[in-house]
């Protein structure tokens, strides 16, 4: 259970590491050595790699045009993420999958999650129940313990408030998944910034990739800026 925590935090911590950033300064990164060729890509976890991200990914996000691009600019930069698929759930009701085979993403702003989620759970009935649990206790949970992290001082108490709140999602919360059943089923992501702030965390993290590495390579960079 403590496994399953952990990995359940791994793109909260990341988003609070953010904010201490800008609160303590981040050193200036160097540059690679060879500008055109991304450097080394350091995980978060090393075997999430294949093992926990499902290959077919159905995006729901109320930026789609965007998160779609995005991630699969990053698929197309990085050679390790090779055979991985985004497809536009908006437009795959109809889509439907070996069980097993298949991760849902869904990602909104605060305010639109209403629409994103309602238009997504009614092609994929499936995710109703992880997100219902998400927006109803998911939230809240997070708001706590980031309030936790403020009071016994691991974050500092000048740190703004947290935006970014998402989860991985297992087949079963029971028990940390064992060797055969360790892909998430789900990944529920709600922004409540102005900007794409914890876009830009999430996006490496679904694969595993350490966002500060992922930055650092140039395979996160959105080229459209």
């Amino acid at each position: 259970m403590l496994s399953l925590c952990m990995m359940s935090a791994v793109v909260f911590l990341t988003a609070c590491s953010s904010a201490v950033a800008a609160v303590e300064g981040s050193p200036a990164l160097e540059p690679p050595s060879d500008p055109g060729a991304p450097w080394v890509i350091e995980w978060s976890m090393p075997d999430r790699k294949d093992e926990m991200t499902p290959k077919t990914l159905i995006l729901c996000s109320d930026h789609m045009a965007e998160h779609l691009g995005r991630y699969r600019s990053l698929i197309e930069k990085s050679g390790v993420l090779k055979g991985y698929m985004i497809l536009d759930g908006s437009k795959l009701g109809a889509y439907k999958p070996a069980a097993g085979s298949v991760g849902y993403i869904v990602s909104a702003h605060k305010g639109n999650e209403d629409q994103t989620v309602s238009n997504c759970v009614a092609k994929y009935p499936e995710l109703k129940p992880l997100v219902t649990d998400f927006i109803e206790k998911g939230i809240w949970l997070q708001q706590a313990e980031f309030q936790n992290l403020i009071k016994v001082g691991i974050l500092p108490k000048e740190v703004r408030p947290l935006q970014c709140y998402s989860r991985f999602y297992y087949p079963t919360e029971d028990h940390y998944p064992t060797k055969s059943t360790k892909q998430w089923l789900a990944l529920i992501d709600v922004d409540d910034s102005a900007d794409n702030r914890c876009f830009d965390v999430t996006l490496p993290a679904t694969f595993g990739i350490h966002p500060f590495s992922c930055e650092a390579a140039g395979i996160c960079v959105d080229d459209r800026k």
